[in-house]
Formats: structure tokens, C-alpha cells, sequence
């Protein structure tokens, strides 16, 4: 069973259940891992709801760090059937607005961390300061 610490770590109100953790002391990262617990979704193209599941597979997010410890949700997410024989797209995965936009490497809480970051700051002064924070950033820079 979890702590009810670790319960309270995902982004509120999402459809996540806390399935483990693996807490690495030494290198001070903690994985949560977690599974939708939506039972249908909709089509991103056509809208349509559908409840046949055809695969799951992991999602690795990385989120805002905690106690110094930086924070990854391992996520286990469904990919749907679209039931419309009009609509082009057969499979798709399910959306987690709140969690993360798709193909996202970053939940949206993160995301949203780092823009207010580079929006004070921007540059080399916001990555130091997202690196003091314990986020990794890439801050590259090209001479032309």
C-alpha cells in the first residue's frame, strides 16, 4: 500500500491511480507510477466515445521536483478503437489534459513552472535558476 504522502503527489482530479513507487536515495529521484482510470475516451478527430480498449503502454513524465527528490510519473495509458467507419483515424490514445498534452515529455504543471521561469528570467539566468529548482532543462545555444 501507498502513504497517503505519496497519494497527494499526482496533479489533482486526474483519473491516475498510484500502482508504486521506486525511491532512489542515493541519486534523489522518486518514480511514481500510476494508471488512467478513465474507462472510455474520445476520438481527438471525430469525437466519438468509445469504450473498447485495443492496448496499453507507458508514458514517462517528468514533474515539478519534491523535497529535493526530482519526480517522474511512469503513466500507463490506454489506446481506444474509434467505433466511427467514417472517421480516418482507427486507434488512438486517450487525452490527459490535465496530466499532459500529448506526445508531452512534461506534465502540464511542470510545463507551466518553466514558462514562468523563462517569462521572469529567460535564457541562461531562468535554465540556472530551473536547475537550482531541480528541474532539468536544455538550454542550447547556437552562434551563427
Amino acid at each position: 500500500m501507498l502513504t497517503p504522502f505519496f497519494q497527494h503527489l499526482p496533479p489533482e482530479s486526474a483519473p491516475l491511480e498510484l500502482t508504486g513507487y521506486d525511491l532512489d536515495i542515493k541519486h534523489h529521484h522518486l518514480t511514481l507510477k500510476a494508471v488512467s482510470t478513465q474507462q472510455s475516451a474520445c476520438c481527438p478527430l471525430c469525437k466519438t466515445a468509445t469504450h473498447r480498449v485495443h492496448s496499453r503502454y507507458h508514458r514517462t513524465l517528468a514533474d515539478l521536483s519534491c523535497v529535493h527528490f526530482s519526480l517522474v510519473i511512469l503513466l500507463e495509458v490506454c489506446k481506444f478503437f474509434c467505433d466511427n467507419s467514417d472517421c480516418p483515424r482507427r486507434i488512438f490514445t486517450e487525452r490527459l489534459p490535465k496530466i499532459a498534452a500529448p506526445w508531452a515529455r512534461k506534465t502540464v504543471r511542470l510545463v507551466q513552472r518553466l514558462q514562468q521561469v523563462a517569462l521572469a528570467l529567460g535564457g541562461a539566468a531562468g535554465a540556472n535558476l530551473a536547475t537550482q529548482l531541480g528541474v532539468v532543462v536544455c538550454c542550447e545555444m547556437s552562434i551563427t
